[in-house]
């Protein structure tokens, strides 16, 4: 699996993750009520805000559109609620 490291900018933090750290973090989550997209990781759909405040630990307010730039730039699929492929 790839484990190269990204790094993500959330208000004034900077953070640096992997595709593993979500993974991870997706492990110890259950998952929340999906909005308008989601991610799926080992057969569970999560939203992607979700997974990206569970790999960063933050607490700061971000938008789901960073959640879903940072998830796809570590290769991952997020697919919308409306358009399922």
């Amino acid at each position: 699996m790839d484990s190269s490291r990204r790094t993500i900018r959330i208000k004034d933090e900077v953070y640096s993750i992997s595709r593993d750290d979500v993974i991870a973090a997706a492990k110890s989550e259950a998952p929340r009520r999906l909005n308008a997209y989601f991610v799926e990781v080992d057969g569970r759909r999560f939203p992607p805000k979700q997974l990206l405040r569970a790999a960063t630990k933050t607490t700061a307010a971000f938008d789901s559109a960073l959640a879903v730039r940072a998830l796809q730039g570590l290769g991952f699929e997020v697919i919308s609620l409306e358009n399922p492929e």
